[in-house]
């Protein structure tokens, strides 16, 4: 069976068919579907996952590895393959690059929560980490918002140029800055932190400089990792997820738990959908969104690439 090359489908399918795909998947799913936890086997800093689910006539499977190490190599962080089956005779119907699958589904659930949670009137736009979610989160966010400016930081500032050039050639219309990261964070509506950091990648500010920002938080997906700052965490008005795992997956959210007591009733995306739940006051109020991914998520993608391109 041929393997659809990530480049193919990201030319093929948007980043808005994917955020209107598991927004429809929410809205209008028939029957329950079956997405256990992944499979965590780590091998020191590297992470093999795997991920099934079944729902409707599919079984999916993604089969990934993630090596927070190879940034200094000039390699993808992460690998994988992602296969679509029919779930009543466990056939294989199509298989592709899994890099494009999570890009796209990681994108999309940062953009959703976006949508639903940030002020209306956000216009800037902060991305900390320029690696691959670093541009899917800037796809989403001008999906989601009328973004008008964007502040890049990376590390390596070598990368936040090389991801300028490449974001102005794409989006001309957008003003774009390579900023320090307490600029960044004072500046931007909307902060992405899209890193595997183990620490915390957010500065310090004034308790009153966080108020009217939404801090959607992707990259750490292990209980070792941890971007989002403890003074973030603590403060934060509204903690949502796009999971319930991610309570138990993510050093953020486990963190989270032992800095605070009102974790329990915790929304995850399924539920902001459904209920259309838009904060109250979101100006006033500093918002976290927690995505860490669900096997769920992937096949909704893939099901949605398969159907309108492949099938």
């Amino acid at each position: 069976m041929e393997v659809i090359s990530a480049e193919e489908i990201k030319q093929k399918f948007s980043m808005k068919e994917t955020m209107e795909a598991i927004e429809n998947f929410y809205k209008e799913k028939e029957g329950d579907y079956i997405s256990p936890d992944r499979m965590h086997m780590e091998d020191g800093d590297n992470t093999a996952l795997l991920m099934p689910a079944f729902y409707g006539n599919y079984y999916a499977t993604k089969l990934v590895g993630v090596a927070p190490n190879n940034t200094n190599l000039d390699k993808d962080t992460i690998h994988g393959l992602m296969i679509l089956y029919d779930r009543k005779t466990m056939e294989p119907l199509f298989m592709c690059d899994a890099i494009a699958i999570t890009s796209l589904r990681t994108g999309a659930l940062g953009g959703l929560g976006m949508k639903y949670l940030a002020k209306k009137d956000a216009k800037t736009l902060g991305i900390i980490g320029t690696g691959t979610q670093g541009w899917s989160h800037l796809q989403s966010g001008l999906v989601a918002r009328d973004i008008k400016e964007v502040h890049i930081f990376n590390r390596t500032e070598e990368k936040a140029l090389a991801y300028k050039k490449q974001a102005e050639e794409a989006f001309p219309h957008i003003t774009f800055y390579v900023s320090s990261v307490e600029e960044l964070a004072k500046k931007s509506d909307i902060i992405v932190t899209t890193t595997t950091s183990s620490k915390p990648v957010l500065p310090e500010l004034e308790p009153s400089e966080w108020k009217g920002k939404q801090i959607v938080g992707v990259g750490s997906f292990r209980p070792a990792m941890q971007e989002l700052s403890d003074q973030v965490l603590r403060d934060a008005d509204e903690i949502y997820v796009d999971a319930l795992s991610a309570l138990r997956e993510s050093g953020d959210m486990i963190r989270a738990k032992e800095l605070r007591k009102d974790l329990e009733n915790t929304w995850d995306l399924e539920k902001i959908i459904r209920e259309n739940h838009h904060p109250s006051d979101a100006p006033d109020k500093t918002i976290i969104f927690k995505s860490v991914g669900a096997s769920i998520f992937d096949l909704v993608t893939v099901k949605s690439v398969y159907e309108t391109y492949y099938k």
